[in-house]
């Protein structure tokens, strides 16, 4: 349960599925663009956003180190299931001569793909900051198609979980790095890639929305303070670039994530809706797209079949839960011996919790769903809190037995 970190820009590659191809061709159509090409004022990627934290097990039997210096140099390692691992540092990347260590991931909770057990590596020292990138090549043991490629990294033990950035021209796993700490590839279906789109966007949402508060905030002081020649077209400048970085970096998102799994069309759908309220309160045309949107989301909705309805077992030590969910997709609870945790909804989010003997604390969790509408799934969340006084954490794990629908 860990507190909201700043979340570190994350430039991130995803693969081109028939339902996202239009998505990823506009997501970089800026790219390359020179900065007064672009309109308005970029959004602070700097400001603290809703972060994922996972919990990672090493294989401390397969690790490997080197000694590589401002020449460059390579470390490779292997792990037991015979995945590869190549580092590969080019000259002058490095000031001095520095040992790396590489350590094989056993296993990964928390992250939002279809099993806790990728093709991964710890990077050390944490933290190591190269002025050249270096170029991590996995070469996995057992083939993932292109299309269930999800190629991650993270930061220290397990902190700021983020789709990585990689060589878009390669078609073996090639992750570019500038610092250290953890990366690798994992299998994401349809349901585990929506989860991971959900997250960027939540990321995103928040701070676009202060962004918004920023502006409106700003030209409020200027007139109760009386300040002469307040330029009304310029806040309507920023708040329009403001709402066309919402519509790149959240709408799309939620858009494709509601095709991949047709149980975010709700969720999507109170996007769409609270975003063109928020755009005519400000006086600004109504979105041309929206009666479309909602009625391509209601279709969505309207003809899911996948189940939404869990009945969810499982907890940590002492914190056992076995509660009735009639939709995960949306804020939920789960309780046990006077605790209550409340979880934010969808397939990956945060939760926080609260008990006796002041009992409280924060963390982030992940779901994940088999195709088959009557196998049950899995649930992992991991945080930090306290009660009594004393601190206490770990990983929760939960199954997800499918119920029929149900209503609270």
């Amino acid at each position: 349960m860990k507190n909201s970190k700043t979340v570190l820009p994350v430039l991130a590659i995803l693969l081109c599925t028939s339902l996202s191809c239009t998505f990823l061709k506009d997501e970089f159509a800026n790219a390359g663009k020179p900065a007064d090409k672009i309109a308005g004022p970029p959004i602070d990627l700097t400001t603290p956003g809703k972060s994922l934290d996972v919990t990672v097990q090493l294989d401390k039997k397969r690790t490997a180190s080197g000694k590589v210096s401002s020449s460059g140099g390579s470390v490779s390692l292997t792990s037991a299931d015979g995945s590869k691992f190549i580092l590969e540092v080019p000259p002058n990347a490095l000031e001095k001569e520095t040992e790396i260590t590489m350590t094989a991931v056993k296993t990964l909770d928390g992250a939002p793909l279809d099993e806790n057990t990728p093709t991964a590596v710890q990077l050390e020292p944490s933290g190591l900051f190269f002025k050249e990138m270096v170029t991590l090549t996995i070469v996995p043991a057992k083939e993932i198609p292109i299309k269930e490629q999800v190629i991650f990294g993270y930061e220290g033990d397990g902190k700021d979980y983020h789709l990585a950035m990689v060589d878009p021209k390669s078609k073996d796993v090639k992750i570019k790095l500038m610092e250290f700490s953890g990366a690798g590839v994992g299998s994401g279906a349809d349901s585990a890639w929506a989860a991971n789109l959900q997250l960027q966007a939540e990321t995103t949402r928040t701070r676009i929305q202060q962004k918004i508060g920023q502006f409106l905030q700003m030209e409020r002081m200027k007139n109760l303070l009386g300040y002469e020649d307040v330029d009304n077209t310029e806040l309507f400048k920023q708040l329009k670039s403001t709402f066309d970085q919402y519509d790149d970096q959240v709408f799309r998102k939620v858009m494709v994530s509601a095709e991949l799994d047709c149980r975010f069309a709700h969720r999507a759908m109170q996007d769409v809706l609270g975003n063109e309220r928020q755009r005519r309160l400000l006086g600004f045309a109504a979105d041309a797209t929206f009666d479309a949107k909602i009625e391509k989301l209601a279709k969505l909705k309207a003809e899911c079949k996948k189940p939404a309805a869990f009945q969810i077992v499982g907890g940590l030590d002492d914190w056992q839960t076995s509660t009735k969910v009639c939709d995960i997709m949306q804020p939920f609870k789960l309780t046990a011996g006077g605790f209550v945790m409340d979880l934010s909804g969808g397939l990956a989010g945060t939760y926080s919790y609260t008990g006796p003997y002041a009992g409280s604390g924060t963390g982030t969790y992940t779901i994940s769903l088999p195709d088959g509408l009557d196998k049950p799934g899995t649930m992992t969340g991991t945080g930090d809190g306290s009660a009594g006084g004393a601190s206490a954490g770990g990983t929760e794990k939960y199954t997800l037995t499918p119920i029929p629908p149900c209503s609270q």
